[in-house]
């Protein structure tokens, strides 16, 4: 699912005047995921697999003891659902760019993850993004920096520069 909202926004925002190149990001995001997937289904099947009762009451200890510690539960639950993985941000970009958007509630009741759902570009902040209104909804004033929530749920910018928005809308939403 993560493939098909990654590419589709990328391509959307190609034919509408992002720069061709956006769509080369594709491999570099989504291959070291499917890599990681594919590494760690093998390891869930063959963990499930173990015949020995030695082997089973050992997996047992491990899942139970490991698991319990909040930071590995938190990285284990985030790979198997695929939303725990951070794609890579330009040099100096926000720590934020990358990384999942929480989902949170804004002034006016409405969530950021139902703000997605259109396929929009969500920007939490209350710069003017009137040139791209059709394909970027804006939320009130936030605490901290204006964010860029792409349409696949990963944080596209975040800063306090409107100059620098700008740039980064036209690079990833296309020409107003």
């Amino acid at each position: 699912m993560q493939d098909a909202a990654n590419l589709s926004w990328k391509l959307a925002a190609v034919l509408r005047g992002a720069p061709e190149a956006l769509l080369d990001s594709y491999q570099s995001e989504r291959h070291p995921v499917g890599r990681a997937v594919l590494r760690s289904s093998g390891a869930i099947i063959r963990a499930a697999m173990i015949r020995s009762s030695l082997g089973r009451a050992v997996r047992g200890f491990l899942g139970d003891h490991v698991l319990s510690v909040p930071r590995i539960r938190e990285k284990v639950t985030g790979q198997l659902t695929g939303i725990g993985y951070h794609y890579p941000a330009p040099s100096g970009a926000h720590p934020s760019v990358g990384t999942r958007a929480q989902d949170r509630t804004f002034a006016d009741g409405t969530r950021l993850y139902e703000a997605l759902r259109g396929q929009h570009f969500v920007l939490t902040g209350a710069e003017d993004v009137t040139p791209w209104s059709d394909r970027v909804r804006t939320t009130g004033p936030t605490d901290g920096p204006m964010t860029l929530v792409r349409p696949d749920g990963y944080v596209g910018w975040a800063g306090t520069d409107p100059g620098d928005l700008r740039e980064t809308l036209t690079a990833l939403v296309g020409k107003p």
